[in-house]
Order: structure tokens, then C-alpha cells, then sequence
């Protein structure tokens, strides 16, 4: 299929809004997207006509009201499952191990959705269990980002990530935040595996990949928690209300 330039550049004048600047001028988006001016111009006025911009009184462009619409409508129709459940089945074939993905839920972490292993010795986990917050590998990641203080959350901040001995014993965990396009915090993802198996060399690889599978979330979580995906949240912890595990 033949991809039209022309919508491209369109769209590309769009994603200049994604960084939360309320405004830019023809210049300014000829200046980060590389298009010609002129063309940029064309293109600003036809996106104000079909209402996806709309033209401030100082000549800077705003995001339209068409935009608007399309973001209620993909939030009414949003299900996290589809979004998240692909990412967590790759990243268990590509690892090998289990992967999950965790939400906060008061002072809790809750196994939101989970693919086990297909080796026979395994972490194993069922979705729906809760955690206390402050437990584990994914806890202190979810802590971390909720704003925790302490050299150690200072260094999972830095670095993006926390790689240590799980919760269990002899079990190694690797685990990523999983932020929106505003840096809130709406989850965390982990790999978790036996440490004989889920060495240095597998838990580097495995770093990667659960980063990229966050970026890729990332960008199609609706952009305001209420409505998405506290809401998908809060069906699924409803069909799975579970006890917690004992410490």
C-alpha cells in the first residue's frame, strides 16, 4: 500500500503537540519537523478547516476540537487488555520466562495480567493476586516512581529499572515502570525467572526488550488515567478479587 506523503507530513504536524506545548507557530513547527514553510502553512490551514487545528489570534495553531473528539471516543472504546496482554505473550516467548504487569492499588501491588513460563520449573503466579507495595522487585520499582526517598529509589529512578533477587528465594526479577506521555506512573512490567536460567546475560536481554515493550504501551495509553485505564483497571481487579499472599 502506497503511504501519502502528504498525510504524513500532516500527521507530523500533529505530533508536534505531543511534548504539551499549548501553541506553535508556522515556524516553529517548520523549524522541528523540517518541512518547508510554505508547505507547513498549506497544511496547518487544512487541518483548521477539518477542525484538527485551530488558529490562535497571535497566529500560533492549537490543538483543534476534532482531536478532542477522537481522543473521547478512543477512550470510550479502549481496553488495556488488548493493549498490554500481546506485549506480556512476546515478551514471555522471546524470554522464556514469566512476564506481568502490575498495577497500585492502595498500599498494594495487584498482578493485573500475567503470562506464565512454559518451562516446567518456573516462576509462577496467578493474575489477580495482591502484594503488598513494598515487596519485591516490581514493588520497589512501582515505590520508586510513586515518589519513595532513599538512595536505593534514587537509583532505580536513575536508572530505569531494578534487576535483583526476587521475592522468592533464588528467583532473579527484572522489572521496568511503565510511564505515559506525561511521565505518570501507570504500571510496571517485569520478567521473572528461576536464577539458575535467568542469569546476567538473560536479564540484560531481558532488560531491553521489556523497555521497548514499554515504550510501545506507552504510546497508545489513552491521556488521562480516569477514564481509560482506571477504569480497565478497576474491571478487572473486580473479576478478580483475590486475597493476598502472606508476606
Amino acid at each position: 500500500m502506497r503511504i501519502s506523503s502528504t498525510v504524513t507530513k500532516a500527521l507530523l504536524v500533529l505530533d508536534q503537540f505531543l511534548d504539551g506545548s499549548p501553541e506553535f507557530t508556522v515556524t516553529q513547527i517548520a523549524a522541528r519537523t523540517g518541512i518547508h514553510k510554505t508547505t507547513v502553512l498549506r497544511l496547518c490551514v487544512s487541518l483548521e478547516k477539518v477542525g484538527f487545528l485551530q488558529r490562535e489570534p497571535s497566529r500560533a495553531y492549537q490543538i483543534g476540537p476534532k482531536v478532542w473528539q477522537l481522543a473521547q471516543m478512543y477512550r470510550r472504546n479502549f481496553r488495556l487488555e488488548d493493549l498490554v496482554r500481546p506485549r506480556l505473550a512476546a515478551l514471555r516467548d522471546a524470554t522464556g520466562e514469566s512476564v506481568s504487569f502490575y498495577v497500585v492499588e492502595g498500599d498494594e501491588r495487584v498482578c493485573l495480567f500475567r503470562e506464565n513460563s512454559r518451562f516446567a520449573v518456573r516462576h509462577h503466579l496467578d493474575e489477580g493476586v495482591r502484594l503488598p507495595l513494598d515487596r519485591g522487585v516490581v514493588g520497589r520499582v512501582l515505590m520508586a516512581y510513586l515518589g519513595a526517598r532513599g538512595a536505593s529509589f534514587d537509583k532505580i529512578r536513575d536508572g530505569g529499572h531494578l534487576t535483583a533477587q526476587g521475592r522468592e528465594p533464588d528467583t532473579t526479577s527484572v522489572s521496568v515502570p511503565l510511564l505515559d506521555f506525561q511521565g505518570r506512573l501507570r504500571g510496571a512490567l517485569v520478567v521473572s525467572g528461576p536464577s539458575f536460567r535467568f542469569e546476567h546475560k538473560a536479564a540484560e536481554r531481558a532488560l531491553k526488550l521489556l523497555r521497548d515493550a514499554a515504550i510501545e504501551i506507552s504510546k497508545s495509553l489513552p491521556p488521562t488515567v480516569e477514564d481509560g485505564v482506571r477504569r480497565a483497571i478497576k474491571d478487572r481487579l473486580r473479576s478478580q478479587r483475590l486475597p493476598a499472599l502472606p508476606n
